[in-house]
């Protein structure tokens, strides 16, 4: 899974956001129809590093999530991370 940020244009607005997808083929075939894409920046590195995990499980307990769920975000980030690096 990457992490792009994008540029919309709508027609009357237009808007950052950040959006998910497996690859930009994908992004389009998901998000588009929504506006014409200006500009799109796979961000996937800046998000997903050594520090990601540690950070994520801080904002989750913060939030109030429990300890399960939060075990489980944090392994499926943790084999994400992992396999990347091959």
């Amino acid at each position: 899974m990457k992490i792009f940020e994008c540029i919309i244009d709508d027609g009357k607005n237009v808007y950052k956001s950040l959006c998910t997808a497996k690859n930009k083929k994908e992004l389009l075939d998901v998000y588009g129809g929504n506006g014409e894409f200006i500009k799109i920046t796979d961000k996937t590195n800046e998000y997903f590093d050594e520090t990601s995990a540690e950070e994520l499980r801080n904002d989750l307990k913060k939030a109030g999530w429990g300890e399960g769920e939060t075990r489980l975000i944090i392994a499926l980030l943790e084999e994400h991370i992992e396999k990347k690096r091959f």
